[in-house]
């Protein structure tokens, strides 16, 4: 009796195939993935300050906050970033790449892809998962989304990262000479 109804079963699914099949009713589309790149992408009114300046904050808090001390990324995945001078634009990329041991350079499969595009004076920007477990991914576009728009910090368990005031001792026009100093005049 349990194989009537598995083979009854089966007969009814397959019917009910081929009859939607011979229906109006269109299959839904998917997304290209043109489209679900700009769905993933920042409008540039999300997006604070030039593009240098947008690139230096994602690049502070994914250096403090995924690969700081206790960064979810600092054993597995290396670091990697190109970015233009302002005056050549300031496009800018950073690629999160799995950690290759067994070779002389670390850098293995692309896993994670932010691009900075100048857009006038402001940029936008898009982030891409390539091979992250989406539930770090989903952090770490949260966190992209959040430095992009002027925000700080890391998500629960980073580091807590916060921007530092700038140390006058790297602004060179605060030196001073030392040349004289200790000498009797």
């Amino acid at each position: 009796m349990e194989r009537l109804g598995l083979i009854s079963g089966c007969i009814g699914v397959a019917a009910s195939m081929l009859l939607s099949g011979c229906s109006n009713a269109s299959p839904p589309e998917l997304p290209t993935l043109p489209e679900i790149a700009e769905a993933l992408s920042l409008n540039q009114n999300d997006v604070v300050g030039s593009p240098t300046e947008v690139y230096s904050r994602l690049a502070r808090g994914a250096m403090a906050c995924w690969f700081g001390h206790a960064g979810p990324l600092k054993a597995d995945y290396v670091y990697h970033a190109q970015a233009e001078p302002a005056s050549h634009g300031g496009k800018s990329e950073i690629v999160i790449h799995e950690r290759d041991r067994q070779s002389e350079n670390p850098r293995g499969l692309r896993a994670f892809r932010v691009s900075i595009t100048p857009e006038g004076k402001t940029a936008s920007v898009s982030i891409e998962n390539l091979n992250l477990p989406e539930p770090l991914a989903r952090s770490m576009r949260h966190d992209v989304r959040r430095w992009a728009a002027g925000g700080i910090g890391c998500t629960a368990g980073g580091d807590q990262w916060a921007p530092q005031p700038p140390n006058p001792r790297d602004d060179p026009s605060t030196w001073q000479s030392h040349a004289h100093k200790g000498r009797a005049t």
